[in-house]
């Protein structure tokens, strides 16, 4: 993890999960991390431990959502370390149900998380790079964004949307020295299980239909900086997740009976038997 040593990076939705595994990772890696999220109390939790494990890191409010607070910390960055090394477009949110049952305001906030705020992160970082002449742009999306996900309408979509950008800004931006990593995560082990308002069912009994297991966070960071620093364009982890992308790109009928499998088992626990 050389690469990352004494370079500057920014990682959204820092708060928790794979985003503060990361910062920490980061951090005992020899970069300098800025956390950003919507929480400032929360971030500067995830910084602070950054600098109790020995690295270097600060804390910055930025709704996602907000074009505007993308801009200011991208700026900030750049005007106060005189450069941006990595940007991890690394927030998300989910809303789970079945589409009969969502409605367009989910859509919409799903949307303004997990897309426009990788746009506006991809569109201020990549002007940034392109201007100083190197960086790297990592976006997550996750296995959702290559592969249907019922129940997960919103979420599917908005990842498959940033599957799109990113491959496309990939092929863009290469010669203008610009990396840019796509990372699709499968099954991991974070917080999102618990916070996801799911309608119609309990976080629990969905979780209960994923019998795999499921990858710890900390290891899902390590993956993720692994690929990046070999500047892959598409970053799939763990075992499962590659194994059904794979199948998926062979003939996307295989893959037919998991998308029943997971309706029939999310009908058994919908409050609503209609």
């Amino acid at each position: 993890m050389d690469v990352f040593n004494e370079k500057i990076a920014v990682v959204t939705g820092a708060a928790a999960g794979i985003g503060k595994a990361l910062c920490l990772a980061l951090g005992r890696s020899g970069a300098f991390v800025i956390a950003a999220g919507h929480h400032l109390d929360r971030v500067e939790r995830t910084a602070r431990e950054v600098r109790d494990q020995g690295g270097s890191a600060t804390a910055a409010q930025v709704d996602v959502t907000q074009e505007e607070d993308v801009k200011k910390i991208i700026d900030r960055t750049v005007q106060e370390r005189g450069r941006l090394d990595y940007y991890f477009n690394n927030a998300g949110i989910s809303i789970a149900g079945e589409m009969r049952d969502l409605s367009l305001d989910d859509w919409r906030r799903v949307l303004d998380v997990n897309l426009m705020g990788v746009l506006y992160g991809s569109h201020y970082a990549y002007a940034a790079m392109a201007a100083q002449g190197h960086g790297h742009i990592v976006n997550v999306s996750s296995l959702g964004g290559l592969l249907p996900f019922p129940v997960k309408g919103p979420y599917s979509a908005s990842k498959h949307a940033v599957v799109g950008l990113t491959s496309t800004l990939r092929a863009e931006a290469a010669r203008l020295g610009v990396k840019v990593s796509l990372v699709c995560p499968g099954l991991i082990e974070t917080e999102i299980w618990e916070k996801t308002p799911i309608h119609k069912a309990d976080n629990k009994d969905v979780k209960n239909i994923f019998t795999l297991p499921m990858l710890p966070v900390d290891k899902a960071a390590e993956l993720t900086l692994k690929g990046v620093a070999r500047n892959k364009g598409i970053i799939v982890f763990p075992f499962h997740a590659k194994l059904a992308w794979r199948a998926y790109r062979l003939s996307p009928a295989l893959l037919t009976p998991m998308g029943w499998y997971m309706m029939r088992s999310f009908r058994k626990i919908r409050k609503d038997q209609a």
